[in-house]
């Protein structure tokens, strides 16, 4: 079997443990922090903006670092990169414990782990190449895929356990270890570096941006990819800046309790999802599945922000219990864990597809700037509206832009009456 076979490999073995171990701290350390910083602002009734500040201090950096880190990690020993990265993110996780109530200090070592991460991830993605055979490629990138969302499903639900039984301090001790591990891990790897190369250009950012932007604007199927990459982004960290009040809002129950009915059903949608979207993209092209994904997506939205309207009794009766209703919700998180992971995977297919080898890793750093620069707004905006609304209001109407949007998309795309480019092979 070709999994048993790259596993076999044993460098690949290494960096693929030491990826499982700093993904999953890393969502650990994410929940952590959202509860606890949900949790100390409640009392405001700011406790959405808050968390959505938390969750942008994450995504933010990629903005600024991801072309840059990108370029840099070509210039560099990867293996040291790894180590020195992952090393970082092990001391600077230890701060969060003297800052447990200051919210600035929480945001501003929150933005400084994730800069530090922007470089492990590219430095990480291209030693992936060195340490397997050619015909295990595809199949050493399956397994990064598959730890990828399997890891949101283990750190989002150990965060609530560990606290529990460690204390508030846990999730950080934690974390710590576990990110100090994956360093050690990737201590027996080859150099994995381009060497001094004379070669390279000399890196400059508004000429890296420039070009990447470009290149996507240029080309339709590039642009439609990154368009969907965006919006599922943009759900992605829309609903867990929201995750403590939508808990409170549809099961009635802190997030740290509700892991059953809200985490681990994306999660497992999300591994789901990567199973699903080959039998899907070999019977109907990739530009069909990208189309009608995004409509249920949308349609699953407006779902999840109704179903707070379960709890409302008729005829003075509550027709559905409250475990009912979890499951229920519980499904609709699961379809949408599922759809963002079809998507996702097939619209870097069709960028991977579409763009030139020369020019790939150009494009990638330059739209991981624009996914993360046209998601950041959406998150501090529904931050406030669901301060001033109620967050099911927000889910619901989010979900009617997102129908919209692709109705329209499709709607344009029929018009123009080109099929796509994109094989169902």
């Amino acid at each position: 079997m070709e999994y048993l076979q790259a596993l076999r490999q044993g460098n690949f073995s290494k960096l693929w443990l030491s990826q499982i171990l700093s993904q999953v701290a890393q969502h650990l350390l994410n929940f952590a922090l959202i509860i606890q910083v949900f949790n100390a602002s409640s009392h405001t009734n700011l406790g959405n903006l808050a968390v959505s500040l938390l969750v942008l201090a994450f995504g933010t950096p990629s903005i600024f670092f991801a072309s840059f880190a990108g370029a840099m990690t070509d210039r560099w020993n990867r293996r040291l990169v790894m180590v020195v990265t992952n090393t970082l993110r092990a001391g600077l996780v230890l701060l969060y414990i003297p800052l447990q109530d200051n919210l600035i200090g929480i945001l501003i070592l929150s933005f400084l782990i994730s800069s530090i991460m922007q470089f492990f991830v590219p430095a990480e993605a291209s030693t992936i190449p060195q340490v397997v055979p050619k015909h295990l490629l595809l199949t050493a990138n399956s397994l990064f895929v598959f730890s990828l969302y399997g890891s949101f499903v283990v750190g989002y639900a150990l965060a609530a356990p560990v606290i529990t039984t460690m204390g508030p301090y846990g999730p950080y001790l934690l974390t710590a270890s576990m990110f100090a591990l994956a360093g050690l891990s990737v201590l027996g790897l080859p150099r994995g570096s381009a060497g001094k190369r004379t070669d390279l250009p000399k890196f400059r950012f508004m000429d890296e941006f420039k070009a990447g932007f470009t290149i996507v604007r240029s080309h339709r199927w590039l642009s439609l990819a990154i368009r969907q990459l965006t919006i599922t982004q943009a759900i992605v960290g829309v609903i867990m800046a929201l995750a403590p009040a939508l808990s409170l809002a549809l099961l009635h129950r802190p997030l740290e309790h509700a892991s059953t009915y809200l985490i681990i059903p994306a999660g497992i949608g999300m591994v789901a999802g990567v199973g699903l979207v080959g039998r899907l993209t070999r019977r109907y092209t990739k530009i069909r599945v990208l189309e009608i994904g995004l409509i249920m997506a949308g349609g699953a939205l407006i779902l999840l922000g109704l179903s707070g309207l379960l709890y409302r009794p008729i005829d003075g009766q509550q027709v559905l219990t409250g475990a009912q209703i979890g499951w229920i919700v519980a499904a609709l998180v699961f379809t949408l864990g599922m759809l963002n992971a079809i998507i996702s995977t097939t619209a870097q297919t069709v960028l991977q597809e579409n763009s030139h080898e020369d020019v790939r890793g150009k494009v990638f750093g330059a739209l991981n700037m624009f996914i993360n620069l046209a998601g950041t707004l959406p998150i501090l905006l529904t931050g406030i509206l669901a301060d001033l609304l109620s967050v099911t209001a927000v889910i619901t109407i989010m979900g009617v832009s997102v129908v919209i949007f692709a109705v329209v998309q499709l709607l344009q795309m029929r018009s123009k009456g080109q099929p796509s480019p994109v094989s169902n092979k």
